[in-house]
């Protein structure tokens, strides 16, 4: 604001002629996808829900009945381990301000 009038520098760059759209022709035409850029399928399950802390060795000097301290997206999902000798686990891990509960159930089948 100079002088009672607003003046801008033309050196300076319009912001209102500049658009947010890419550059390209726009029109109804569909757009086909070549072979080389379709997707392979998603994953059955995202890899850091593979990482199962009842599957997971613990150290020999620590208690066998501790588990290691679960990951944020481990919490609140049901696990259900492989059917060995007739039976299915199923586990699933709970937190409640600073501590972990995680549940087991071993069911018959």
């Amino acid at each position: 604001f100079v002088d009672g009038q607003w003046v801008h520098d033309p050196s300076e760059v319009q912001h209102h002629y500049l658009s947010s759209s890419p550059p390209g022709p726009y029109g109804q035409e569909q757009y086909i996808f070549r072979p080389e850029e379709h997707f392979k399928a998603p994953p059955i399950l995202p890899p850091h829900l593979l990482q199962v802390i009842l599957n997971k060795d613990t150290n020999i000097s620590c208690d066998p009945a501790l588990l290691p301290e679960p990951n944020h997206v481990m919490l609140n999902h049901l696990y259900a381990l492989s059917i060995k000798d007739g039976v299915m686990v199923l586990s699933a891990t709970h937190r409640y301000k600073k501590k972990y509960v995680t549940s087991l159930l071993y069911k018959p089948i």
